[in-house]
This record gives structure tokens, sequence and C-alpha cells, in this order.
């Protein structure tokens, strides 16, 4: 298919309109796959004048249009819509590519093209929708540009934000029905409403009671579309982010507002999550599923974000990183380049997407440009140990085996508000800046992976300490210090622990799983067994670790007491080994930190980093850690005291 350019002095998109069928437009009509899908791919202004104009400097959210998408149009339905355009209006779809090779034919611009068939299928669905019928046009990135065109693909990639922001909605598309997903939908409005009219501790209370209550295997079809690969897709952060209150959420022929999804899977499980994940997990058991989180992770960032791009809340780009390490992305490099719209323009204006420019480039170049921006080395708590050429001060995004110690907005504060002073050397292959030695690794446990307990790192094995030093003074002291550790001596809000979480310390691995109340705490109880079995015999401060739980086995007799210690547990664990210093200290560092590896506090950011000396006297990142009695800035006052040196390390 042949592109004409777009003018860039129009600000002008691509928009292809739907036609209706040459049939009579029903439902049948519509999941006919031989009735061929028609559209006119063609060039549109969002320049406005006039009363266009005034619209749009109302509100940066100027969308003036109610939209259905639950309901198909009928013969007499023809109200018409009102448009900010004098050609229209449009929406963006947000959706996943999917399988190349399964193609399918539409007419474009009276021309056979094949697209894949997830979109095929998204087309089907929306002709037949009351606001395509009215005459909405539709941006797709699939077609709306010219991806053979790598110089329109960088331009059209920094245009992204405003072409999701300005579309009059955004519409996801999950898919086609399937996995009794109508029963997901109307479960989530009915959980939704539940919560509008304040009825959803009732309901809650009511489900403990009647756990059929809503309609068996309504749950385990709840938790399907969470399961779709469209939610591990890079794209749709920003494409959701940017839909604010107007996004509707499409499978099938059902439709929910994000508002409506964020309610259900969110606000219900507030008041009633010790209910809602037994029943889901209950329920995909049966049909041998796992148990399901319903991506409330990425659902509560993203709702976040979109509070963000309103103007309703300071900005949380750090999550942002967190979710694109997690995401699929078929160019590694849109790890970067599909953020930028969720950037601040600080950062955005020096990110020059260049699809040419090899991945240790881009990457390299965009850690430089996040740290200028933010004038801090917070960035580094994103770095692991490299498997590639990339320089270690630059986090490699295709790296998904990463999680920060605390994943929501960091709570430490180990360099207080110290500045850092950088400087990029070797053709940005090197970092200077300042730090202080904390201590070195003496002694490690065994390490953790969340999906796996059977796999290993190849230098993972317990690595006993030489010394036995105690850096808490009294034994009572090392204990608090040690169940303070193993849970980052974080609340899952991001408060400091209370002191009920030392109940830990009275638990046993013999303990029965399933008495540990429901959900996630299972894997909090997998994570505990895990680490106690496997770095038993572990000295710290000169005794074994397994001298500091129970030794007659008896069962904890309030197991729903450590359920939340034991989820935070998992978190914390989850590829990081238990770590005893040369002074005493105890800690979390990555799984691949070794014996003699140092621990150094780096001025601008928030937690000590583990750092491995080259032969060259560079030093190479190997992650961030937890090492308790140095997170809340305590190093400042051994700063001031002489207790710590100044260096200038160089980190490559």
């Amino acid at each position: 298919m042949e592109y004409r350019s777009l003018d860039q002095f129009k600000d002008e998109i691509r928009l292809i309109t739907i036609l209706q069928s040459h049939r009579d437009g029903s439902l049948s009509s519509a999941n006919n796959t031989s009735d061929l899908i028609e559209c006119r791919l063609e060039h549109f202004s969002l320049q406005r004048s006039g009363p266009e104009k005034l619209h749009r400097q109302t509100s940066s959210r100027d969308r003036i249009i109610s939209l259905d998408w639950d309901h198909e149009m009928s013969s007499v339905d023809k109200e018409p819509l009102q448009w900010r355009y004098s050609w229209g209006d449009y929406i963006a779809l947000s959706y996943e590519w999917a399988d190349p090779k399964n193609t399918r034919p539409i007419m474009l611009n009276g021309k056979t093209i094949h697209v894949r068939a997830n979109l095929e299928d998204a087309l089907r669905i929306l002709r037949g929708k009351r606001p395509v019928q009215a005459g909405c046009k539709v941006w797709v990135d699939a077609l709306s540009i010219n991806q053979r065109d790598l110089h329109e693909r960088s331009r059209e990639v920094t245009r992204m934000y405003h072409i999701y922001k300005d579309a009059c909605a955004v519409v996801v598309w999950l898919g086609n029905s399937a996995d009794e997903s109508h029963k997901a939908m109307n479960l989530i409005r009915t959980l939704s409403h539940s919560c509008k009219i304040g009825q959803d501790r009732a309901l809650g209370q009511s489900l403990r009671h009647q756990p059929d209550l809503l309609g068996k295997g309504s749950w385990g079809a709840l938790s399907q579309p969470f399961d779709r690969s469209y939610w591990s897709r890079l794209w749709i952060m920003q494409e959701i982010a940017l839909g604010a209150g107007i996004t509707s959420v499409l499978c099938g022929h059902d439709a929910v507002t994000w508002e409506q999804l964020f309610t259900a899977t969110f606000t219900f499980g507030l008041h009633n999550i010790d209910i809602m994940f037994p029943l889901i997990d209950k329920e995909r058991k049966e049909i041998d599923l796992p148990p399901s989180g319903l991506n409330r992770n990425k659902i509560i960032h993203l709702n976040d974000e979109q509070s963000v791009q309103a103007g309703d809340r300071d900005g949380q780009f750090i999550f942002m990183l967190d979710l694109s390490r997690k995401s699929f992305a078929t160019d590694s490099k849109d790890k970067v380049y599909g953020l930028l719209g969720l950037m601040e323009p600080s950062l955005s204006t020096q990110i020059k997407p260049d699809y040419k420019a090899s991945l240790t480039k881009v990457y390299t170049d965009f850690a430089k440009a996040v740290i200028i921006a933010d004038e801090s080395l917070e960035l580094l708590e994103q770095c692991t140990w490299p498997k590639t050429a990339m320089p270690s001060w630059v986090p490699d995004w295709t790296n998904t085996n990463h999680y920060r110690l605390f994943s929501g907005k960091s709570t430490y504060r180990a360099a207080a508000s110290m500045k850092p002073e950088i400087e990029f050397t070797d053709n940005d292959q090197k970092l200077l800046t300042q730090g202080y030695l904390l201590d070195t690794i003496d002694g490690l446990g065994t390490s953790y992976y969340e999906d796996s307990i059977e796999e290993r790192n190849e230098n993972d094995f317990l690595v006993q300490p030489e010394g036995s030093k105690n850096a808490y003074g009294s034994e009572l002291e090392l204990r608090v210090a040690l169940w303070r550790t193993l849970v980052g001596n974080r609340t899952p809000r991001g408060q400091h622990v209370q002191d009920t979480y030392s109940l830990l310390l009275q638990c046993v691995p013999e303990m029965e799983g399933p008495n540990l109340d429901v959900g996630t705490s299972w894997r909090g109880f997998r994570a505990f067994s895990h680490f106690l079995n496997g770095s038993k015999d572990l000295r710290v401060a000169g005794t074994r670790l397994r001298d500091f739980f129970p030794q007659d086995r008896a069962p904890f007799d309030n197991p729903s007491a450590v359920r939340e210690p034991m989820e935070r547990m998992f978190r914390y664990l989850r590829t990081r080994r238990f770590v005893v210093t040369q002074e005493g200290f105890l800690g979390l560092a990555p799984i691949d930190s070794k014996k003699y590896n140092l621990i150094y506090l780096i001025p601008g950011c928030n937690i000590p980093i583990v750092l491995r000396p080259l032969s060259n006297q560079f030093l190479q990142i190997v992650g961030g850690c937890y090492l308790h009695g140095y997170m809340e800035g305590e190093a400042v006052e051994c700063l001031q005291s002489g207790l710590l040196q100044t260096e200038t390390i160089i980190i490559r």
C-alpha cells in the first residue's frame, strides 16, 4: 500500500473510516467473517479554529462526547453525535498486534490488504457500535502509521501523547468473547455498582456466607480476561494512561468503562480481599488454572497515571519504568520510546527516537537523560549485574527478572538529602560520582526466584561468613534486625512495620500453607519456608539462622497474623539473597552478589548499592540492596562523625 506523507504544518494524522456492511448490520452479520471489512484511510488535520479552537482551550481533557460502546445501533437510533471537528471526530484504539502469521484480508481504499486477525476482529466489532456507525473515525497504529518508514515511525512516536490524549475516547480491545467472558463483564458491572452505591462491604459479607451468590463459575470467568496477553503489551501503558476517564474496554460485543473495571478489581477488593481472591483461585483451580492477581498492580498504577496525566496528582514515572520492564515490546527500543508520552517535558524533549540506533545506545542515552533531568541517581536502583556490553549504570530494560525493593514510591532515604556530583566520561561508558563505602559482604544465604524455587543462579550456594560481629549490640536487637530485614522494614503502604511482624520468628517451615488463610499468603509461606530451609545453617553473629526460630516444630496458633509479614517476605526475597557483612550488619542483596562485594552509599540514590571491584580500579553495579541500619539516613551521622570517608568512584 502506498502512503502519502503527513503534513506536519497542518498537524495531520491518518484515520480510518469503517464502512458499513452491505448486509443488514445485524449481530449475526457482525460475526460473519466472510463479510469483508471495508475501510477508507484518509488524512485529517487536528488543527482547530473558531468554536473548535475555543473548545480545545477549555481543557486538555476536552472530550465533549459521551460514547456508548455497549450497544449496537438500531435502525431507529439515528440521533447525530456532537463532534469537535468540522470533519467529525476520532477514537484511538488500544489493542494487541498478536500473531504476525495469523492475518485476514480487509479492503482499504479499494485495495485488498492483510492485517493481523486480532485487528480485523476489532474492526468488525467496532463496525456495529453506535459511535462508529454515526461516523466516528478510528486511529490504529498498524494502519495510521507507515510502519515501513523508520523515519515516520520515529517521528510519530513522539506524537502518541497528543494522538491519544486528543482522541474523543480510547477504546481497549481485549479480543473476542471466550472463556465465558460475558460472565466476567457482568460481574465487573455488578461489583462496580455495589461500590458506587456503598454496598460493597455488604455484598462481601453475603459472599462469605453464600459463595455462589453471583453465579457459579463467575469468579473464574472474571479472572480470565486479565490472563490475556493484551495486558503484557508495553504500549497499553501510555494508551490507557492518556485515556483518562473516557476509556472503554471491549471484550467481544461486551463493554465496560475503565472506571468500572478499576472499581471492580481494586475498590471492591479493598474491603473484600479475604473472600474475593479465594473465590477466584478456587474456581480457577477447578479448571486447572493457576492463581490470579487480576493484574491489579498494573491496573492500579495505570489508574494512578491517568490522574497524573489529568493533572490531579504528582508524577510517578518510576512506576511506569517498573511496568515497562515487565511488559512485552516487539522492538526492545520501545521499552523507552513507549513511555515518551508519560515523561516530563524536561526529559521527553531530550529523547529523540531513532530506530536505527543500537539498543545499547538507546538505553545509554535514555539513562543519561534521566539522570541529568532528575539531578539524582535514583535510576541506579533499576540496574542489575550486566549480562550485556552495556555500562552497568545503564538499566537493561529487557531484563524482566528484577524488582525494586519497594514497588511503590521509594520510602527509603539512605542518602537523606545528599546531592550527587555526576560526570560522564569515555563516550558515556563511565559514570564518575562520589560514594561512601558502608561495608563488605561476608556471608550469603541461598536465593529464591518467584516463578520457580528450583531455578538457580550458577553461583548460588550458601556462603558462610568469616566473622561473627553483631552490629546491633545485644542479641535482642539482633533478633529485631533479623525480622525487620526479612520484610524490608516496610508495610505494603510504605510505613515502618509494626512489632507484630516479629511473629515471623515464631514460625516454622513445616506449618501448613493452607492454614495461612487465603490468596497470596501461600506464596509468602513458600518464600519463608524456602528461605529458612535453604539458609538455616548460615551463621549470623556466630549463631545458626535456624536457632532464631522455634525448634519444637509445633504449628503456630495464629497463622492469619503472619499472612502480611510473609507476603512482605515474598516480595523482598524474590531475586535477592540474605546477607551478613564484615561489620555484622544484616541485609538483602541481589542474587548476583558475591562474597567481598562492596556496599556503597551513593548521594542521590535512596538505597545502598552493591558494587563489584574490577581489576582496573573500576566498579560495576550488581544492584540495589537493603542494609538494616543504613536505610533511614543514618550514614549522614557517620559521615559527620568521621566514620565514613568520601571517595570518587568510577562505575563502568
